[in-house]
């Protein structure tokens, strides 16, 4: 963690009065909401006493309570905000806000049905699928006509299990005929009007559709649809007598009574069917306190009410219109007080909704819902944390400004010391340093002179370690040729005893690998040299990489050596010998740690900007501490014990020859550390 950070986080330690703020806010706000809830749970009990008195008003018959099922076919006709218009269209008629048992898609050969309640008079909607449709010929005077005709059948039973049935037909698309009928096939229809329900014949894409009204004590408690076609063969029909639950014209007008100004209230059956629905909510939170009339801070409130989160539930899909499913009304229908707050969403204010169930002696007849907006109580919380956090904040920001001042001013001069002492040591291995502030008389000025006679010592140093090979080689070359020449004249001038040969034998082969030496340390500068005076010319790497590993394998006959290379051209703009060069000492490395008999693959890869040339051996992995210095000058992981020179200077020499080239060269281990590989990525031209 930074310097500028750690006191920046110092001053913000004064937000802990806003935060403390806050939370005492937060409890009182719960406190307030806990009476609300309370005085809305009574409100909501003493209603319930009012409905239950009345139970006919939520039940037609008793029956209803304890068989109506959906799921088994039964029918509910909620009560309609705005009358329907009898079009023969389905567009008017609601859809629930999330799924509804039996409201799904209709069972095969059923008609899709839909009932609604407003006023007095019951809405049916029925649509029949049929791949041909036959209307009703007149016959002369005939009331009733003999030629047949698609018909709706609906037979209906009361609470007195009396069973009526009308047909209902049409001349054409339009109005329709509407006729008592016979129970039971043919469906006989009689000679009389039905003057009390009016609707609509529609054809549709696939068969057609009737929408009707009547008054709802006409259908009675139970009904069943059949669709006929014209030879009275049923077509469609519902699951025979299914009972109709209804809203309640009758308790949404004793609600509208009872219910308080600003307050919406709902009444349930215990299977959560909405029965009733009066009042509306409404908010009038800034007309009662005097900050909000003014809306003051306005901007500000809406920023924190961003910040801190509410304790509100977000608003879910209950069902409606056709019922009250969840939170707080599925425990109310258990029998348990409850009431929750909603946030604001779907064009509804912020609001607290309490249920109670309604008793009738020791049974429960449903559940009684109340609504009331909660956006005042909100409205002043966010006021009185507004002007809180404001004056706190006006504080915390004049300390924060002095801190990251006098931060920024010193994380600068720490940073500027970071990354000169950073890049002093350059990617060639060279020390280039500029400290800054050294005159300054502060401890980061005496870290800095420090810094900078550190680096200067180690550049001293560093100069003389990379000009000790060619002193070396400057000075040790004449004594060795000198015994070089003086063996070479002894052996020629007289012969030796054999132990005299063999001791000369061996001094000649210790010069030779002196010799050997002076010329490694000397190589890597020759070659800095040769490339600077190197002409680039264009090339095929290809050809170049399979005639070289054609002889590698003639040179390395210890191993197996593998060359995989593109059939295609690989052009560059390059030196070819230097970077024969570069194979000649990665191969020679690998060589050296792969065991015999084991394999050395060369590769050549084309990549979409760049070729990837890779020499991969089998044998131990890299050393962990040599990762990042691998490619530096005289940096090595491997003895002597070949007899050759290891002075770390051969893959120094690779990235050079990979620096003339504008490429770059990593080295890692193969999967499972099976062995190494060293990767260089020549750029496409």
């Amino acid at each position: 963690m930074s310097l500028r950070t750690k006191l920046l986080l110092l001053s913000l330690l004064t937000l802990i009065l806003p935060w403390a703020g806050w939370k005492y806010a937060q409890q009182m706000e719960n406190t307030l909401r806990s009476g609300q809830e309370a005085a809305l749970i009574t409100t909501a009990d003493v209603l319930g006493r009012v409905v239950a008195s009345e139970p006919e008003l939520l039940y037609r018959t008793g029956e209803l309570r304890d068989t109506f099922d959906p799921k088994r076919g039964d029918f509910f006709a909620p009560l309609l905000l705005t009358q329907p218009l009898i079009d023969g269209f389905a567009d008017e008629w609601p859809e629930p806000t999330r799924p509804v048992p039996g409201f799904g898609n209709p069972q095969p050969n059923a008609p899709l049905l839909r009932l609604g309640v407003h006023g007095r008079s019951l809405h049916v909607y029925a649509e029949i699928q049929t791949a041909r449709r036959a209307y009703e010929t007149p016959a002369g005077n005939e009331a009733v006509p003999e030629s047949g005709s698609d018909r709706l059948i609906i037979l209906t039973r009361d609470e007195f299990s009396r069973e009526r049935a009308w047909s209902i037909s049409a001349l054409a698309p339009g109005p329709i005929i509407v006729r008592p009928s016979d129970i039971g096939s043919p469906w006989r229809p009689h000679a009389e009007d039905m003057p009390y329900i009016t609707g609509v014949w529609r054809e549709t894409a696939s068969g057609y559709a009737v929408e009707l009204r009547g008054p709802q004590n006409l259908f009675g408690t139970q009904l069943a649809v059949y669709a006929l076609d014209k030879n009275n063969a049923t077509i469609a029909s519902t699951r025979g007598l299914a009972w109709v639950h209804a809203g309640s014209e009758a308790l949404k007008q004793r609600l509208e009574q009872y219910a308080p100004d600003g307050v919406r209230v709902s009444v349930v059956d215990v299977n959560g069917w909405l029965l009733a629905r009066a009042g509306e909510v409404t908010v009038n939170a800034s007309s009662t306190y005097p900050g909000l009339q003014a809306n003051e801070y306005g901007f500000m409130r809406s920023v924190y009410r961003g910040l801190f989160p509410s304790s509100s539930v977000k608003p879910q899909a209950y069902g409606l219109p056709y019922g009250m499913w969840g939170a707080p009304v599925d425990e109310a229908r258990k029998g348990t007080n409850a009431a929750i707050w909603f946030d604001q969403a779907s064009g509804e204010p912020s609001l607290v909704r309490a249920a109670v169930p309604v008793h009738y002696g020791d049974e429960i007849l449903g559940a009684l819902v109340v609504e009331q907006p909660g956006e005042q109580l909100v409205l002043v919380r966010e006021l009185a944390l507004t002007r809180l956090l404001n004056l706190t904040l006006v504080a915390t920001l004049f300390s924060v400004i002095v801190m990251l001042v006098f931060a920024a001013r010193l994380s600068h001069r720490i940073r500027r010391l970071s990354r000169a002492a950073r890049t002093a040591l350059t990617a060639e291995g060279r020390i280039e340093h500029s400290i800054p502030g050294t005159e300054a008389r502060d401890e980061l000025g005496a870290l800095a002179r420090s810094y900078d006679t550190l680096l200067g010592r180690v550049k001293e140093y560093t100069i003389y370690l990379q000009t000790l090979g060619t002193k070396l080689s400057h000075e040790l070359r004449t004594p060795l040729t000198i015994v070089s020449s003086s063996l070479d004249n002894l052996v020629s001038e007289e012969t030796l005893a054999p132990n005299a040969q063999s001791y000369v034998d061996r001094a000649r082969s210790g010069t030779n690998r002196m010799h050997a030496i002076l010329t490694a340390l000397s190589e890597a500068t020759r070659v800095e040299q040769s490339i600077e005076h190197t002409d680039r010319v264009r090339f095929d790497l290809s050809e170049l990489v399979r005639n070289m590993g054609q002889a590698y394998r003639q040179t390395f006959a210890q191993h197996r050596i593998e060359t995989q290379v593109p059939n295609e051209s690989c052009m560059i703009d390059g030196s070819p010998d230097l970077i024969a060069q570069l194979l000649d000492k990665l191969m020679d490395n690998a060589s050296d740690f792969t065991p015999v008999g084991k394999q050395i693959t060369l590769a050549l890869e084309i990549g979409p900007r760049e070729y990837r040339l890779s020499v991969n051996n089998e044998g131990p992995p890299l050393p962990p501490q040599l990762n990042d210095r691998l490619f530096e000058s005289l940096v090595s992981s491997r003895g002597s014990a070949d007899g050759k020179p290891h002075l770390g200077l051969g893959l120094y020499i690779v990235r050079l020859i990979a620096d003339f080239h504008g490429s770059s060269v990593s080295a890692t281990n193969l999967a499972n550390d099976s062995g190494v590989g060293i990767t260089l990525e020549i750029p496409r031209t």
